[in-house]
């Protein structure tokens, strides 16, 4: 066992992160029309897109139609489960990372977020899990991170966070003095079973525009920025063989 230890997020690295939102927005849609059946769908994919497009990076996001968005989201939770998707490789990856390193999870996500770790092997693998939900901090809040590492007696130095947003990601870990990794995985996921095709559409559009507004963002970062958790694997094992390590900035 090497010094290095890792802080590893879970949505957007483990799993996707895409189809809860949708299946969140099919249960706003369905909601909205019930209370509502001159409701168009033209008039909520319009909404959507507002909504979207106006969460400023790291803020809590705006309600969707309240209180249908709080309805259906708890929808999304009693089925949280079934809906996860892996990211392809990414939990057989991170078993070869507990092999050789000392691994947490550190992430965003609800309490349900515990089962489904459970269920995929991951959480009998890793020395803690930090969920928002569950410790009271959330990021981009830095106090997440460090009540994980305080609990496993980590230094920043040694320790590297992996995520996929800067802002919520290698923001905090720099401010703590921990190294950071970005990873962009593939769009394989696909929307969960009864989801408007329209809603699907104009949602994967949302994404696009979404990655190309941040692609920016990460300039500043003193960070790795990789494709997936296998090439952060790669990265690191390449690193720990070599006299002198470096990261790799993305241009």
């Amino acid at each position: 066992m090497t010094g290095r230890t890792l802080a590893v997020d879970v949505g957007g690295v483990l799993y996707y992160d895409e189809p809860f939102d949708l299946a969140w927005l099919q249960g706003v849609w369905e909601l909205t029309r019930a209370d509502d059946p001159t409701f168009t769908m033209d008039a909520f994919l319009q909404a959507m897109r507002d909504f979207y497009q106006g969460r400023a990076p790291g803020s809590p996001p705006p309600s969707l139609f309240p209180p249908n968005g709080t309805k259906s989201w708890q929808g999304v939770r009693e089925r949280w489960t079934s809906l996860v998707q892996p990211v392809p490789g990414a939990v057989d990856t991170l078993s070869h990372l507990a092999e050789e390193y000392e691994v947490c999870i550190v992430a965003n996500q609800p309490p349900e977020c515990l089962a489904a770790l459970r269920t995929l092997g991951i959480e009998q693998q890793v020395q803690l899990v930090a969920l928002d939900s569950l410790v009271g901090y959330a990021k981009p809040d830095p106090r997440l991170f460090k009540w994980a590492m305080d609990r496993l007696s980590w230094k920043p130095e040694h320790t590297t966070v992996i995520g996929d947003r800067p802002d919520h990601d290698a923001a905090p870990a720099l401010a703590l003095g921990c190294s950071a990794a970005i990873v962009h995985v593939d769009s394989g996921w696909s929307a969960p079973a009864g989801v408007a095709p329209e809603i699907v559409t104009a949602y994967r559009e949302l994404k696009i525009q979404r990655v190309h507004t941040t692609e920016g963002s990460t300039r500043h970062w003193a960070i790795a920025a990789l494709g997936d958790l296998a090439d952060v694997l790669r990265t690191i094992s390449h690193q720990e063989r070599s006299p002198r390590p470096r990261q790799e900035a993305r241009p």
